[in-house]
């Protein structure tokens, strides 16, 4: 299977895609305030949530003209509390206030030393310590309002292996949402792609609720997509044979679940060490095939 995978902004490189060509877009973008890729400025350093996703659908929107008009959009969001991360970082300085090794030691690399959420003044409504900011329900009403069909409120990623939190007052967090938008009314779909045995023999529609456990890989790169969240998405998204897009490539999952099921990807990375890593990943899982 050909595939064509760039290193670089995808809204430059995806004026060579022809328009009108892609059968599926699967992606995860950065989320808002949680890691730093690339330096100021990128997706998920804006200063405010609603700026985030008034930016992602304003992202999205501009590459409609390469999809087919029933194509599908798979999207994987994540959430965060508002002061998220303000007070832990304060238990790894020293005396003097200095980062200790531990704390180097602790961190991935591409967290910083210091709370990346930008300093937003109180206001006892949303901006307020602990609360929830529903970012995804804010991005999935920004893309209804930019003209984009959700056909599927929310597909739940239940993560039954996630990491335990060390939060007291509230339930842990074990999903993430991936929201299912198109451009028409009509649009490929293929559900006996992903039907499961249900209790009575039978197979059935899975749901929306899909329990898929994380997958580590060796890197710097830990918001890693499971291959099998990816493999249902696209069984069910493209057509056999047909062209799938991840403009958020990150490790590579995306291109390496496509060359398995026999669909082409075309993927974009501006991070050159997570394109060599996911340039390498790839080599290696092709060669195991």
């Amino acid at each position: 299977m050909e595939h064509f995978i760039k290193c670089g902004d995808t809204l430059d490189l995806i004026q060579s895609v022809p328009k009108n060509s892609i059968d599926l877009l699967v992606t995860s973008p950065p989320y808002w305030a949680k890691r730093v890729y690339n330096g100021e400025g990128e997706i998920g350093s804006e200063k405010t949530p609603e700026a985030y996703v008034a930016r992602l659908a304003d992202f999205f929107d501009e590459l409609k003209p390469y999809l087919k008009d029933e194509a599908n959009v798979f999207i994987n969001i994540g959430d965060t509390f508002f002061g998220s991360g303000a007070g832990a970082w304060k238990k790894y300085l020293d005396g003097e206030g200095n980062v200790t090794e531990v704390q180097k030691e602790r961190k991935e690399k591409f967290f910083t030393t210091k709370p990346l959420q930008p300093k937003i003044r109180q206001n006892g409504k949303l901006y307020q310590n602990k609360q929830l900011l529903l970012i995804p329900s804010r991005f999935a009403i920004e893309m209804q309002e930019h003209g984009w069909l959700l056909r599927d409120d929310i597909i739940f990623w239940h993560k039954p292996n996630r990491i335990p939190a060390s939060v007291t007052d509230r339930f842990n967090n074990t999903y993430e949402h991936v929201f299912h938008f198109t451009l028409k009314k009509k649009y490929f779909f293929d559900l006996d792609a992903v039907k499961v045995l249900g209790q009575n023999g039978k197979m059935k529609n899975p749901g929306d609720v899909w329990s898929i456990n994380t997958q580590p890989l060796n890197g710097d790169h830990t918001a890693t997509f499971p291959e099998s969240l990816v493999e249902q998405i696209v069984k069910c998204g493209s057509p056999a044979g047909g062209t799938v897009f991840d403009p958020f490539l990150g490790t590579g999952t995306t291109w390496v679940v496509c060359e398995r099921l026999g669909r082409k990807c075309i993927g974009f990375e501006i991070n050159e060490g997570y394109f060599n890593f996911a340039s390498q990943r790839f080599r290696e899982a092709k060669g195991k095939q």
